[in-house]
Formats: structure tokens, sequence, C-alpha cells
């Protein structure tokens, strides 16, 4: 155990330290995916609206307002008018850091002036005069905005803050943090802030801080739920925040630190080290458009400004309005600037240019609907990469890597979905890390285990390398337990193959030119069982004995069997030249059966062969000399039959034999004829084959008569046709001598 846990310590270590930086570069796009894949509206994303102050916006009411910035008077009438709609809280992502210190005049208003001053000694025109001077004081539109913010009630203003020297100290008495919640350290406290003038601070509902955390790729997925300005017993909330406690029915000062997060009422934010908190997206969808660029969609409502202010005058006449009334009635209402040039946009996991109000909205969703995300901490996070490299390198250690490498697959494939679907259940697991300490102690352990096995395989080849066919070898190689005594039951095809005639032709040369052709034969049919994947057994003399799926599981073995007969009698037909310059004719016999055998290490525990024993494996030496009884060259079982058709359906082409009782078998066997691959054949051959299976059902049915003529057809077409010729003399006799009524149509083996 020392190995896979030094690998996985090793690795887990590595990976949390990331040097690079550049598995934490991963990490954040994989979130960044995760957030996108389980983003869904939560019972509360109805209730949050957006109103858009656009280019459109400001365009549309410069006749009536002028340019931007517009009188701050204008915000208030807003504001008034979505409290009396019903509005449960109003939330301006817009600074109104300091009172409006003085108005411009444009040219209407100037030459109106102009005019009434002209006429200024008509009191009618003194009064106009008076009315529209009045108009002109910078302070008129922050005193109507006021006003209007502490008639509503329900209105909430936004703060920044920042490190640096204090830029507001006298606004600190008249503005004082609300959360009555310490800040961890000093560096946690800020000193310069931006907040509403001091009229206005007072009369909102709250004040709540809009800063951003962007992580180090610039997207942001974290924010900072309360932020401490030049005191560390009290802090500023997020905008969010203090809209979502009011909303919850939570005042700030009911806010509390616990040790597992932030409480607001009665859900916990949980909280990072340094008091930054996860923004649990739910508010946004990526969607296809026409030119096939993807555009982020949200989930919440927008609405145009001007359209506020349009059915509040629309309405106010009795006119119809294009926003109904009630249309705010418990509505979260957000107020943000789109406009080019005004707009906060921020990069997220959906898009680079997300609106900012996007955030404050989700954050908002998020406090109400109870939806959180949590982060490990580094040390859990470790733990987690170090279980998953410790499974890993088990697997490594202890199976073989055609199993380990998929089962490490699979394990680390399940750690990802398991990761995946528990950010669903609010946790931003660690991905790309685990992940990548999995691969290099899945990788360090096979190193090791290599260099070990390598030592271990030089020894074996040096002992057993002369002695073991080089598929067992290998086998042993891999599993040098093999190296025993025993075997195992196994399905298993089995191939004999034998020169015909090879004994008389024998006795007509010199030894050393029988060896150099027999040499050669041999050759090239141990390259014909190799190029199938079988394992050569033996020679016994000329004969040839393989098989296959051992110690290699191959499940067409049959097939690969069949293809190694129809590969030897190519050979042969390319080598028999140099056979008849010798003054013989090479050719051979194959028999092939299928069936349950027992393959192993036979032998004494000195000297021992890898082989075949069983009754099937006898079945097979019976079947190669069947055929000079039926004048074909390959004879396969029909269990051999049955499984290349499975496994090559169409492949090759047989013809039936019927049935025979091979020497020592007790049970009739169904045989058939290989005779080649059916994309070789030509038409005539196909249509023999036909007929003969025509022929062979009416010999089966005893229907003698019918047969005899057509298989005495076939041999006027193709006179070495040997299986026609048989049962063509077998008809012959039947019809002569009827059998009795118990033949069953099997045919008696009587040679070996």
């Amino acid at each position: 155990m020392k190995l896979p846990l030094a690998a996985a310590l090793l690795a887990a270590a590595a990976a949390s330290l990331d040097p690079g930086g550049q598995l934490e570069n991963f990490e954040r796009r994989t979130l960044d995916a995760r957030a996108r894949h389980h983003a869904a509206p939560t019972p509360f994303t109805e209730r949050i609206v957006i109103l858009d102050i656009t280019e459109d916006s400001i365009e549309r009411l410069r006749p009536l307002y002028g340019r931007w910035p517009w009188p701050r008077s204008l915000h208030g009438e807003v504001a008034e008018y979505l409290a009396a709609d019903g509005a449960a809280a109003i939330g301006f992502d817009l600074l109104f850091a300091e009172p409006v210190m003085r108005r411009e005049v444009d040219a209407a208003d100037w030459e109106a002036l102009a005019a009434l001053a002209g006429s200024a000694d008509l009191a009618e025109v003194r009064g106009e005069l008076t009315r529209r001077i009045d108009a002109l004081q910078p302070g008129l539109g922050d005193r109507e905005f006021v006003a209007s913010v502490a008639k509503a009630g329900k209105v909430f203003q936004a703060a920044v803050f920042a490190p640096g020297e204090d830029a507001a100290e006298q606004a600190a008495a008249a503005i004082p943090p609300t959360v009555p919640v310490a800040a961890a350290s000093d560096a946690a406290v800020r000193s310069q802030a931006l907040l509403p003038f001091a009229e206005l601070a007072r009369a909102s509902r709250g004040i709540g801080h809009i800063n951003a955390l962007p992580d180090a790729d610039g997207t942001y997925r974290r924010f900072a739920p309360l932020l401490w300005w030049n005191t560390r017993q009290a802090a500023f909330p997020a905008l969010g925040l203090a809209i979502a406690a009011d909303a919850k029915g939570v005042p700030p000062a009911a806010i509390r630190r616990q040790a597992d997060g932030l409480a607001v009422g009665d859900v916990v934010l949980p909280l990072a080290a340094d008091d930054s908190a996860w923004i649990r997206y739910q508010g946004g969808r990526l969607e296809r458009q026409a030119d096939g660029s993807e555009a982020f969609q949200s989930f919440y409502r927008h609405l145009p400004y001007e359209q506020v202010l349009a059915s509040k005058d629309l309405l106010a006449a009795g006119q119809a309005a294009p926003l109904a009334r009630g249309t705010f009635r418990d509505k979260i209402v957000l107020v943000s600037a789109q406009a080019a040039g005004l707009s906060d946009l921020r990069a997220t996991p959906f898009s680079p240019v997300t609106p900012g109000i996007e955030l404050h909205a989700n954050i908002i969703d998020s406090l109400l609907a109870g939806r959180f995300l949590r982060a490990p901490d580094p040390m859990a996070a470790f733990l987690l990469t170090l279980a998953g490299c410790l499974a890993v390198a088990f697997l490594a250690l202890k199976l073989r890597l055609r199993l380990g490498v998929p089962l490490a697959l699979a394990t680390s494939g399940g750690f990802a979905g398991g990761v995946w679907a528990l950010y669903g259940q609010g946790w931003a697991l660690p991905l790309m890390k685990p992940l990548a300490a999995m691969a290099f102690t899945f990788g360090g352990v096979l190193l090791a285990r290599a260099a070990t096995a390598e030592r271990e395989r030089r020894w074996l080849r040096t002992a057993f390398g002369h002695y073991l066919a080089p598929s067992v070898l290998e086998e042993v190689l891999r599993q040098p337990d093999k190296l025993c005594l025993g075997g195992e039951r196994r399905r298993m095809t089995v191939l004999f193959s034998d020169v015909a005639g090879f004994t008389t032709f024998s006795e007509k040369l010199p030894p050393e030119e029988v060896s150099a052709l027999l040499n050669g034969y041999l050759d090239q049919m141990t390259a014909c069982v190799a190029q199938s994947g079988g394992t050569l057994d033996k020679f016994v003399g000329d004969a040839v004995m393989a098989e296959w799926n051992a110690p290699l599981l191959q499940p067409d073995h049959a097939a690969r069997a069949c293809e190694t007969a129809l590969l030897m009698l190519e050979e042969v037909s390319r080598q028999n030249t140099a056979w008849q310059a010798a003054g013989g004719d090479l050719d051979i016999r194959i028999g092939i059966n299928t069936g349950e055998m027992v393959v192993g290490n036979m032998g004494s525990h000195q000297v021992f062969d890898y082989t075949v024993i069983g009754n099937e494996v006898n079945t097979a030496s019976r079947l190669e000399p069947l055929n000079k009884a039926f004048g074909t060259r390959i004879i396969v079982a029909g269990a051999t039959r049955s499984e290349a058709e499975e496994r090559r359906p169409g492949h090759f082409a047989f013809r039936p034999l019927g049935r025979v009782s091979p020497k020592g078998r007790a049970e009739p066997l169904a045989i058939f004829e290989l005779v080649g691959w059916q994309s070789k054949l030509d038409e005539p051959t196909h249509a023999r084959l036909d007929a003969f299976g025509e022929a062979m059902e009416h010999y089966l049915a005893r229907r003698f008569a019918e047969a005899l003529p057509l298989f005495r057809r076939i041999l006027e077409r193709q006179p070495q046709d040997g299986p026609a010729a048989v049962f063509a003399a077998l008809c012959e006799e039947h019809l002569a001598h009827p059998p009795p009524a118990d033949w069953n149509g099997v045919f008696v083996q009587t040679e070996k």
C-alpha cells in the first residue's frame, strides 16, 4: 500500500497547489458550464422586475426632460408611482452621491425667461417668471426626490466602498452602518465611500453597496454580502442582501453571523473564509440567434423606464396605459441604466456583457428562495481529491490494464458526474484538480508497476521463451501465476489439419528435401493461425493443431477458425508449385469443432505443455479425416457453423452434409462443408450449392428418387463435386436396398 498512498498524496498535493494556475482556469470554466446547465427560475423569479434606462429611453424623454442626467425629481415620481402600485421594494442601481449644485438651462428655457422678463410689469407674467426661476434652483430636484423617496417608503439606495484615504467623513455620522456583524480583520475595512447624500440616505428605506468581486479571469461568480466602512463593528449590506432581507421582514439589525454563514431570517447564506459568498445564478440562459450566435436572455422581466412614466401620466388621465394598474404589486423593482456609456456590464457565466443589475437580481432571488452555493474549505477539498486519487491508485495497482483503465475512467466519470449533479444541490465542488490528480496518480502507479513488471518479464522471457508459444508466453508474462499445472473449462474452437498423402510423398524424396518443404509449409500455416489471433498448439509431423479463445478471450473464435482454414487453403495453392516440382501435389484436409474444452498447462511439474483436452477436441480430430470420405477439404461441426454465422452473418458459404457419428462419439453430429467466402463465389457455384441443399432435403426425407437426379445434375456440371458423388451413390444404394424404418440419415464414420 506504500506505492499507491505515496502516489496519491503527491498527486493530490501537486494538483491542490496548482503552481501555474492552469487547473484553476479550467475549474472556473467548468463552474460556468455547471451554472448554465443548472440555471432555472425559482418561485420568486417572477417577483423581480428590472426597469431599464436605455438609449431609447433617453431619446424618447429628451423633449420632456432634456439631456441625461434627468432631473432627480423624475426618479422620485417613478418611486412614488411604483409604491402606489403596490411594489414591495424599489432599488436604485444608480449613485446619487452628491446634491445637484447647478443646473444647465437649455435654449428653450432661456428664450422663455427672456420673453417673460420683457413683460415683467404684468402681475401674471411676474408670477410665471418667479415660478420658472424657482424651478431652476439647483437643489429643487433633490428636495423633490427626497420627498418622493420618503413618501414611497420602500426605496433602497446604492453605495460604493473602496480602500484608501477617507473621502466622506462628514457623511459618516449621518449614514451609519446597519448590520451588527464585526469584520474578521482590519483588512476587511474600507475607508473610501460613495454614499447617497445625507438627506436622501435618511429618507431611504436602506442603503446597500454595489461592490463586485471579479475572479482572476474577470468573471463575477461571488459577491461581498457585507462591507465595513471606517469600523470593524458594523457593516453595510450588499444592495441585494438589503432588499431581500427587507422583503423577508428581517431588519438589518437582526442579521447575524453563524458558524455556517450569515443568518438572514430563516435562511443561512454560506460564507467563505474571506466573508465572500457565491452567486447562485438562476436568472438567465443562452439562446441561439438567427445568425448562429448566442445571446443572454434573462429570466427576469425587463421593462423600459419610460413605460412607467407614460403609464403614470396616462392612468392619471384615465386613459389606457402600457402597464396596467397592479403590474408592480408585490414586486421587487430594480432601476438600472443600460444606455451606452452608462451601463454597468459584467462578465458572468452566461455572457461577458451581462448587465450588472442582473447580479443584484440573482442575489435577491437566491436569498428569497434559500438556494445557495457552498464550496468546501481547502482541507476538505484536499481530502476529496486524495480520496479520488486513492481509488484510482488501487485500480492501477490491483487490476489488469484492460480492466483497470475502463474502471478508472468510469470512476473519474462517476466523480465528474457526481460533482456536476451536486452543483444542482448547492455544492460547488472542485472538479478539475481532483480529475488531474487522479490522472497523475493512475499514470504514476502504472509507471511504477510497469517498471516492476518489466524486471519480471525479462526473467520469464529468458527462462521460458524457448518452450512456450509466443501468444502463450505473452499471457504468462501478463499473469505469471499461469505457470502452474491445471486448466479451466472454456468454450473454444479447435482446428486440425493434415497434408493429404504426405507419407507416400515423403518416401520418394531425400529427408533433407522433405524437411525443407515441410518447414516452409508449416511456417505459412503458423502465419495463417497467427493472422487470426489463434494459438498454435502443436505440430505432429505434417499435422497442425490450433485453437481459439485461449489464452485470450475471443468471442468470435468460431469465425476466426473458419477464416484461418480458408487462408490455409489459399496458402496451399500458392505453395503447390514448389511441391509439384519435387514430384508431389500439396493438398490438405481440415476439421473444425466448437464446444466445451479444458485448456491449460498439462503435464508434470518438470515438463508441461499448454494445450486443450476433452471430447470436443477428439471430435475435431475425427472431422479432419471425414474430408476423405466426402471428397471435401474443410468440414466444420454444426456448432462451429452456427457461431461463425452469428458473429459474421453472410461472411462464409457452408453446405450441409447431414449428420455423422464420428468414431468415439455416441451422439450424431451435424456437419457442414466450408466452401469459401460468400463474396468470392461465382453465380454457378451459388446455384450448385442451392441445388445441393434442395437435394439434401429430399435425401433426409427418404425421397431418394427425387434426390438422385438432382445430385446427378450437379455432377454433370461439376464432376469433381465430392459430396454430390457421395450422396448420389447413397441414393442408388438406398433405392436398391431401402434402409430400415428407423433410418435417420446418419453417416457412420468407420475410419480415423
